[in-house]
């Protein structure tokens, strides 16, 4: 997009705001692991820059892996915020669905959905001994945990596939816009 998609603004918020709202709505407490964005729109959620003040960021898994060691629960439900269609649903779902396994993510389109996913505490040594290794893959370290996937029919009811629409050109961000609109307020 040029530039941070955190400000774009989609149907009056920025999707920063839509992450943090669609968290709230499936009764969390955002926790936004980056650097902190007064322009943001967002007030009264808890910031953790992962970069230790250097401002170098060093990819998602390692951000991941700081979210889930200062959030302070057991569960954590990430949900990158070029993802504006996922719903509170999901999320709720997805936390719920956690107790009974370290991980648990959606595969749409044959593709995991590691950004809009639940990941216990469970999952920090996979998490360290795969960045160890010298990958910083998301992907990577889920064959090491007990990794629930949810697909198909178990997605359909939260919307399908189609919330996994990734915001990275404008075209997507209008895509976005006439999805949001034809689902109403």
């Amino acid at each position: 997009m040029g530039r941070d998609k955190a400000l774009v603004r989609l149907c009056g918020r920025t999707l920063l705001e839509r992450a943090v709202q669609a968290v709230r709505r499936a009764g969390g407490a955002p926790l936004i692991v980056g650097a902190r964005r007064p322009a943001a729109g967002v007030e009264d959620v808890r910031w953790e820059d992962e970069s230790d003040g250097t401002g170098e960021r060093a990819g998602p898994l390692p951000a991941l892996r700081h979210g889930l060691t200062s959030c302070g629960t057991r569960v954590a439900v990430a949900l990158a915020c070029d993802l504006p269609l996922v719903p509170a649903a999901l999320l709720r779902f997805m936390a719920a669905e956690a107790n009974g396994h370290d991980a648990v993510v959606p595969r749409a389109a044959g593709e995991m959905q590691v950004l809009a996913a639940a990941y216990t505490v469970a999952c920090l040594p996979a998490m360290t001994r795969h960045l160890a290794s010298g990958s910083g893959s998301v992907h990577g370290f889920l064959g090491a945990v007990d990794c629930r996937i949810l697909e198909g029919d178990e997605l359909r009811r939260f919307g399908g596939e189609e919330m996994f629409l990734n915001v990275n050109t404008p075209d997507d961000l209008a895509r976005a816009g006439s999805i949001l609109a034809a689902q109403g307020p």
